[in-house]
């Protein structure tokens, strides 16, 4: 008995693995239960049930393209999508072969279980592909242009401006990414991952742009303040500051000279030069005399100026000056007066001159001006003194004549002493008589004159009618005694 229940027990094992193994051997030319392949139920097929599978999915197939604001659906229809019979039929091998047969039995008891489909190769129509890309919104949308990381001015000092990735379609890149998708059976395509954009040429870690900021910000860190007397100190604002670079191809900086040129001339020449301006004078007859033209004042040298920016630049240190002056004046303030409390006076009117140092006059004289016909009138005006000179000779159309104290300040017109006159000055001598422009003098007030002025010294020349009681009260000097 006992052995008639073990063979009955061997026989039912025998029979159990034998269903098993024959059953696992089934499974290895077919698909397991509850698998699911391209959303197909796909329960017991073969290499053909397969095929027929994926082929029937190929013609259903469709492609998202989904871009930064634009999302499209290409139709496998569209273009003619078939699956390559020798692909098909490698993945449905590929399949077959990834399954793990032994685990037959536990397969039965799950349901929808999706098998990765292998790559495969799918064929289109690309002239019809050509024509479905053309109606893509992606394609057909407005773009907005990528923009380079470049550098900008924030506050006092350049940061880089990090780069805009646009939406402008890279056409061949799109086609290629598109066919690939196609030939793989791909269901989606980002088209910012897959590289089917214009992007920006010029990154934000770019090298060149990160030296090019670094060589901006050390001269920007250099400050340059202006010091302009009783107007106080002027520091050069960054916003113009900025402006004297110019940035070539390879990133290199270099100094953009135009532009510091006109930093100097219509920032600071316009806002304080004062030559050629009116000036106000309160003479020594107690009036007030507006004096218009000459070439007294803060006059810049933007060339200077210019090249003396880029110097203090290259340096790389901040500084504290005045500007590079062609021409100064006594002081920065109203420029109406900025000759100061020292200055020759010299009134066309009255013909007499006075010398005033430190607010207080220091001598007068008689003098004689130019002759009062046009090309020989002494030009009114505020002036300074050019150079001084002894013993040098005037020459002229006509004349040529030798002096001992000579004082230019306007061209060829000047002080001077006056010997040949003899003695005669002021009066109405200069109406018939007068000189080619020059202020004669007294020769001892020449002499006088000429130990207090030097280069730069202002002379006020005006021409103003004065009162007798006036002129009595303020011409104490030298006075001709003929008349």
């Amino acid at each position: 008995m006992k052995h008639k229940v073990l063979l009955i027990t061997v026989l039912v094992i025998t029979a159990i693995a034998a269903i098993y193994a024959g059953t696992a051997f089934f499974y290895t030319g077919h698909v397991m239960p509850g698998s699911r392949i391209a959303g197909q139920k796909a329960d017991g097929s073969d290499i053909d049930g397969i095929v027929d599978i994926l082929k029937d999915s190929a013609s259903s197939y469709s492609l998202e393209i989904k871009g930064d604001t634009t999302d499209d659906v290409l139709y496998g229809k569209e273009v003619s999508l078939s699956l390559d019979d020798a692909s098909a039929r490698k993945a449905a091998q590929q399949i077959l072969d990834s399954q793990k047969v032994g685990t037959w039995p536990q397969a039965f008891f799950r349901k929808n279980t999706d098998i990765e489909v292998p790559e495969m190769s799918a064929t289109f129509d690309e002239t019809a592909l050509e024509s479905a890309i053309d109606g893509l919104s992606a394609v057909t949308a407005e773009p907005t242009k990528s923009e380079n990381a470049t550098y900008e001015l924030s506050g006092d000092t350049y940061k880089v401006k990090k780069e805009v990735y646009g939406t402008e379609i890279d056409r061949d890149a799109l086609t290629k990414s598109i066919e690939s998708a196609l030939e793989s059976l791909d269901e989606t395509l980002n088209l910012r991952e897959s590289g089917d954009y214009v992007d920006p040429e010029i990154k934000s870690d770019d090298p060149t742009l990160k030296k090019t900021v670094e060589n901006l910000n050390k001269y920007m860190a250099v400050d340059i303040t202006y010091d302009m007397g009783d107007k106080g100190k002027v520091k050069v604002d960054k916003e113009d500051q900025a402006k004297w670079f110019k940035v070539g191809k390879s990133g290199k900086v270099s100094f953009d000279d135009d532009a510091i040129y006109k930093y100097a001339q219509m920032t600071l020449g316009y806002k304080y030069n004062t030559m050629g301006l009116p000036r106000k004078l309160k003479t020594q007859y107690g009036t007030t005399a507006t004096v218009k033209g000459g070439n007294y004042g803060w006059w810049i040298n933007y060339a200077g100026e210019r090249d003396q920016i880029k110097k203090d630049l290259k340096a790389g240190k901040s500084v504290t000056r005045e500007p590079v002056y062609h021409y100064k004046a006594a002081n920065h303030g109203d420029y109406s007066t900025d000759y100061g409390n020292s200055y020759a006076e010299v009134n066309i009117a009255t013909q007499h001159m006075f010398l005033v140092i430190n607010g207080k006059k220091v001598l007068d004289s008689d003098v004689v001006t130019g002759k009062d016909v046009p090309d020989r009138r002494t030009p009114t005006g505020t002036y300074r003194i050019t150079y001084k000179t002894k013993d040098a000779t005037l020459k002229g159309q006509g004349y040529a004549s030798p002096v001992s104290w000579w004082m230019p300040f306007n061209g060829n017109i000047g002080f001077h002493d006056a010997p040949w006159r003899h003695g005669r000055f002021g009066g109405q001598i200069y109406k018939t008589a007068g000189s080619h422009g020059c202020v004669n003098m007294p020769p001892e007030m020449a002499k006088k004159l000429y130990k207090y002025v030097e280069t730069g010294f202002p002379v006020i020349v005006y021409n103003q009618k004065e009162t007798d009681s006036a002129r009595k009260k303020a011409e104490t000097g030298w006075k001709y005694k003929g008349e």
